[in-house]
């Protein structure tokens, strides 16, 4: 058996605040941390064979408390290509601000991502490829067992459009993915599937 869940990391202050973070490397907030405490205690009878991370502060924070559940005996792996997607100009600021800034463009990049040059940005096509590639080297690296995988509401949404062959824009407004959420995947077959998306239990 060989299970992968990919968790989103807790929140920080600009979940809260609904300001898009891409890049901006923040640490969790008050209630984030909270929300990492719960998903150690989660995973705390699990046989964790591996915890991979991104790079980004949010992602390692919550690997860490995870870990931190019952002292799990592995290395929290950082693997290049797990961060959200770098936004460019948008970062910082909420969808409100974005539509009056730039003649309502978040209202059209949530239709059609791939629609709209964000300044400065990573392009749709590039983070997809950057995703697609830093996932296929985790699972290379996944044996028998339990794998935990922290990243990002967008990437975990591009990897489910990847592995559901879902069209990504269409997944993504239907789909919630909450801070601190886990999602399920049964990785023994050359195809991911998924057993289920954004459990939060833990949480309450």
């Amino acid at each position: 058996m060989r299970r992968c869940y990919l968790v989103r990391h807790a929140q920080t202050a600009w979940n809260f605040e609904n300001r898009l973070q891409g890049h901006t490397d923040l640490s969790l907030d008050p209630t984030g941390r909270a929300q990492a405490e719960r998903l150690g205690h989660a995973f705390a009878h699990h046989q964790i064979a591996s915890l991979t991370t991104s790079r980004l502060a949010r992602s390692q924070e919550t690997a860490r408390a995870i870990l931190a559940g019952n002292g799990h005996q592995v290395q929290v792996a950082v693997e290049p290509g797990l961060e959200e997607m770098h936004l460019g100009a948008w970062e910082g600021l909420t969808p409100r601000e974005i539509d009056a800034r730039y003649n309502r463009a978040y209202t059209h990049w949530a239709r059609r991502s791939a629609s709209i040059d964000i300044p400065g940005a990573e392009t749709h096509a590039a983070f997809r490829a950057r995703v697609r590639g830093a996932a296929a080297r985790v699972l290379a690296r996944c044996g028998d067992g339990e794998h935990i995988v922290v990243s990002h509401g967008g990437v975990i949404a591009a990897l489910l459009a990847d592995w559901l062959d879902a069209d990504y824009d269409a997944l993504l407004r239907r789909l919630r993915l909450d801070n601190a959420s886990i999602t399920a995947l049964d990785v023994s077959g050359d195809v991911p599937h998924v057993l289920w998306v954004n459990s939060v239990e833990h949480l309450a």
